[in-house]
């Protein structure tokens, strides 16, 4: 098939993909392949086109002032944030998550079982899972994950999704009410002195849905030895990733290659305390680094312009900690589609 017509064919399968969401809520799987296609032969501007569209249908909450974790954040702020993470793809907020509450997520990341990923190996496949404390000394794996479920039932995860400050981010950045649909947790040990693809350790960009922005939380302090998260500033943009990455195609990308293509001041590493909050396009090639001393342990959200994208399993919110949060859920129930509520 000549590459003129696997594109017309790929908006084809996009134009279909995009009515059977509509109807069902579920993505065909070959119209999420050609959202990526897509994306790998315009540079982004298909994502773009797309995300234009969706800001018509999906217009913004009337959220309440942004006040939260954040700090307390004008409209102007808003915009001034919005327009640093257009240009540059990451923002790094100067205030930290309250001390209190790193201290209590430190403590579930330690006590709670996580699965265990060793290196490139099947170890998580069999979802083996074990309490990270014990391990501490002497990983059994690169990374330990924390299963959405378990992180929804964390009353501090649940106050980070409803936090004002976030989602008025997110919503300025996405121009249209955001969606929370992808939540992790995981540590990142010194258990490997090598790259690792299961542990995100090479450069790459994410494709899971249309438009979105991650905010990462470091809930442990963060150095050049144990695993800052490293990104390049603009490739988030269009034509940001030259077109001899892009296609390769959703794939992982050495140092030594990604280097060819960008100046040394683009490659940022976010070092940083316990606390730090970052927000990021990640769109844009990013990767973790590899831990040498130490570890890491991050918290991420991530908001979404459309659930329209790669498929993940549906994850059970249970009751809520306050009754403040189960009356914002309520007001705001778009932001909270991806997960289930168990009555």
């Amino acid at each position: 098939m000549t590459s003129l017509r696997r594109f017309f064919v790929d908006w084809a399968r996009l134009g279909t993909g995009i009515c059977v969401y509509a109807l069902s809520g579920r993505t065909p799987p070959n119209a999420y392949q050609a959202l990526i296609r897509l994306f790998c032969a315009s540079g982004g501007r298909s994502s773009e086109f797309l995300s234009r569209w969706i800001a018509r249908l999906r217009r913004p909450y009337a959220l309440p002032p942004a006040n939260g974790v954040l700090g307390s954040l004008s409209k102007q702020d808003l915009a001034a944030i919005a327009h640093a993470l257009d240009k540059r793809g990451f923002y790094v907020f100067p205030q930290k998550l309250p001390a209190e509450m790193c201290d209590r997520l430190l403590a579930f990341g330690l006590d709670q079982p996580s699965v265990v990923r060793e290196d490139e190996s099947a170890l998580a496949a069999a979802g083996i899972r074990r309490v990270y404390r014990g391990d501490r000394r002497a990983p059994r794996g690169i990374r330990y994950d924390f299963p959405a479920e378990d992180l929804l039932a964390n009353s501090d995860v649940q106050a980070l999704l409803c936090d004002a400050s976030i989602l008025g981010v997110a919503q300025a950045y996405l121009g249209s009410r955001p969606v929370a649909d992808v939540l992790t947790m995981w540590w990142n040990t010194a258990y490997s002195d090598k790259p690792s693809e299961a542990a995100a350790q090479l450069y790459h960009f994410d494709m899971d849905r249309i438009k979105w922005l991650k905010f990462f939380i470091y809930l442990t302090d963060v150095d050049p030895h144990s695993g800052p998260h490293s990104f390049i500033a603009g490739s988030h943009r269009t034509n940001g990733i030259p077109p001899d990455l892009l296609k390769k195609g959703y794939a992982r990308l050495p140092d030594e290659e990604v280097r060819q293509y960008y100046d040394a001041k683009d490659f940022v590493d976010f070092a940083g305390p316990c606390g730090t909050i970052l927000a990021e396009d990640t769109r844009g090639l990013h990767k973790g680094k590899v831990v040498t001393t130490g570890d890491r342990l991050v918290l991420q959200l991530q908001f979404s312009n459309s659930l329209f994208g790669g498929y993940y399993p549906p994850s059970v919110m249970p009751r809520l900690a306050s009754r403040q949060l189960q009356a914002f859920v309520e007001t705001y129930p778009d932001i909270f589609m991806a997960f289930s509520s168990k009555r």
